[in-house]
């Protein structure tokens, strides 16, 4: 423990620490794609179902837990409710650009006319919520009562409910449409679908506690880089950390899972992890504000956290359109736009 405590003490020591994760993360997530593709066999819920809910919420689990803990440990009511809002905010921008990177790595596999769910109705329930948490942001400020017991906002308890909502909706159309084709799988996958059940589910709780351990332990190095440099630190401001650092750091379990499920061909996973992750996300707003306690998480916030709110939008829409372009050229130009439009509101942190 002294030893791991001297490593990340020093600049180059995070930077070690930081990679030596990431590439844990990145291994689990590869094996956590090809075991949840297998899930959606044993279940009957399909890979693009699978992804929309289970490995959305395994994913975002990072996200909560450092929410909650900036809300917890912060010094001040703003620095976490600014941590934790621009955390949530910041990974939900982030997690958007991943349909763009698919577009622009895996040309060759990023076929979304191809997919049997173009998710449109994803995207919708993202805009809702999305919508929702702003007029709570919106109205927040403006001495809004809060909910006795729960200490929260009216209007953010409502994301749960329509959470919840949406849940029950997938779970009906999918089993209204019937059994979906066959898909083709390797003989890997043909061996997990296969698998003795305790030992399936054991290995898939393994899997998962690694990519959730790892997003955590990103964060805690994200953090330590925000220090000042003779601490160890890169000194980094307040607002870079949350909304962009530590965004990125906590949106890497979802960028390894989309990653791996769109290079074994499973296209509809990845996208659900995404879409289904930004839905996920918008629920830590609630957690975060009951945990804050006797206090309005989001009257607490740095209206800046606007940019982010209008780019999520934007980058929903776009999205939503590069997963119905039709050529690799629309596609290619579709995930540019979306990234330089990223690259462009960034400054506004800086």
């Amino acid at each position: 423990m002294q030893f791991l405590e001297q490593l990340i003490g020093t600049q180059s020591g995070l930077v070690i620490a930081f990679i030596a994760t990431a590439a844990l993360v990145v291994v689990a997530g590869i094996k956590l794609s090809m075991y949840g593709d297998a899930l959606g066999d044993r279940t009957g819920l399909g890979n693009g179902l699978v992804g929309l809910i289970f490995l959305a919420g395994v994913t975002s689990l990072p996200e909560l837990v450092v929410s909650l803990t900036s809300v917890l440990n912060a010094t001040t009511l703003a620095d976490g409710a600014d941590l934790a809002t621009g955390n949530m905010l910041g990974s939900n921008v982030f997690n958007l650009l991943i349909l763009a990177f698919m577009a622009l790595f895996f040309t060759s596999k990023f076929k979304p006319q191809d997919m049997k769910n173009p998710h449109n109705d994803s995207a919708i329930y993202g805009l809702i919520m999305l919508g929702i948490f702003s007029a709570s942001y919106y109205w927040a400020p403006r001495g809004e009562w809060m909910i006795p017991g729960l200490d929260c906002s009216p209007l953010v308890i409502a994301l749960p409910l329509t959470y919840l909502g949406i849940l029950v909706r997938e779970h009906k159309q999918h089993k209204d449409g019937g059994e979906e084709e066959e898909a083709e799988h390797l003989p890997e996958e043909d061996k997990l679908a296969n698998m003795p059940a305790a030992r399936f589910y054991s290995i898939l709780l393994f899997l998962c506690g690694l990519i959730i351990g790892g997003g955590v332990i990103l964060s805690i190095l994200g953090s330590r880089m925000a220090l000042p440099p003779e601490q160890g630190g890169f000194g980094l401001e307040a607002s870079l950390i949350g909304t962009i650092f530590l965004a990125i750091s906590t949106s890497l379990p979802e960028l390894v899972i989309s990653f791996a499920s769109i290079r074994l061909g499973f296209l509809d996973m990845a996208v659900g992890n995404v879409l289904g992750s930004n839905m996920f996300n918008l629920l830590i707003i609630f957690v975060a504000d009951v945990a804050m306690r006797k206090a309005s998480l989001l009257e607490n916030a740095s209206s800046k956290h606007w940019t982010s709110v209008a780019l999520i939008f934007a980058l929903t829409i776009i999205g939503s359109a590069l997963l119905r372009t039709k050529t690799k050229a629309a596609a290619l130009g579709t995930s540019i736009l979306m990234i330089g439009l990223y690259a462009v509101a960034m400054t506004f942190f800086m």
